[in-house]
């Protein structure tokens, strides 16, 4: 009997129990239905300006670190051909307007993208960068300037060095182009300095001749007997000079130019070995880092 009386009594509790249960969907499913349509997308919404601006936020942070983007220009007013250049520059690292600048030559046997990480942490120094392609390499080709094409259709080892010695006839006025580039970009109170690796340290020295250049780098330079004869001529400019030590040519013409300069402050590093260019680079990893350095030094 007892037992009886439990049992009905717990049978009421959990009837009582799902009555309570339904009510409770009913209310829920009511609420549900009064509730606006756009209720839940608005809420949905509220929290989506707070996303996006955080997202435009890192955006905007990783623009203002680094400012890097592919111009082109004309090598001559008269003259469609367009050149290409990478121009770079941290504006969180000085005013944009009181940065000196800086110009990075590639060798002859390969074009400006070998030259990135030099190009990067030169701007890192806070100084405006422009990474130029000369006539005929990387972008700055056209029709009749292309040294893939010459090199393509060459017949012999003559015609081809014919035509490339055509090609690199216009990098003097090429180098002059990407310097009012540059000039344009920088507070006419501050200098421009020039990177130069192989072959292009002949073409620095044309325009050191002719525009006040604050300082130069040479690496591992490829100079004719007149190259370093006109250089010789150039009031004196600090020059750091980079070589190899088991790469004769390019050693003793660091050498031979660094006793000459009476510029306070070039310099001369040698490497071990032959590499030659951004091979250099490559293989001494601090190398980028002491070129960025010591041309923020010359030109302050």
């Amino acid at each position: 009997m007892i037992v009886k009386t439990m049992h009905q009594k717990l049978m009421k509790i959990v009837d009582i129990a799902k009555i309570k249960q339904a009510c409770y969907l009913c209310l829920l499913t009511a609420y549900s239905l009064a509730m606006p349509v756009n209720a839940q997308s608005t809420i949905q919404d509220a929290t989506l300006p707070e996303t996006f601006a955080e997202k435009l936020s890192t955006a905007q942070i990783k623009a203002k670190a680094k400012i890097q983007y592919q111009v082109k220009f004309k090598a001559r007013a008269d003259h469609d051909f367009l050149l290409t250049a990478d121009y770079r520059f941290f504006p969180n690292k000085a005013s944009a307007q009181h940065m000196a600048g800086v110009i990075v030559l590639h060798d002859c046997h390969s074009e400006r993208t070998k030259y990135q990480t030099l190009s990067t942490s030169i701007a890192q120094q806070g100084l405006h960068t422009l990474s130029l392609d000369f006539r005929g390499y990387g972008n700055s080709v056209a029709q009749g300037y292309s040294h893939l094409a010459v090199k393509k259709n060459a017949t012999d080892i003559i015609s081809y060095q014919t035509e490339v010695a055509v090609l690199m006839s216009y990098w003097s006025e090429d180098l002059l182009a990407a310097y009012n580039f540059l000039r344009s970009k920088v507070d006419n109170s501050q200098g421009i300095s020039i990177v130069a690796s192989g072959c292009a340290g002949a073409y620095a020295v044309t325009l050191a001749e002719d525009i006040h250049i604050n300082s130069m780098v040479l690496l591992t330079p490829e100079m004719s007997y007149a190259d370093k004869e006109r250089y010789k001529n150039l009031v004196d400019i600090p020059s750091y000079f980079i070589s190899s030590a088991q790469h004769s040519m390019s050693y003793a013409t660091s050498q031979e130019l660094f006793t000459w300069s009476g510029a306070k402050h070039s310099k001369h590093q040698v490497y071990k070995g032959d590499r030659l260019n951004y091979q250099v680079i490559k293989a001494n990893k601090n190398l980028v880092n002491d070129i960025a350095l010591w041309l923020k030094f010359t030109l302050r």
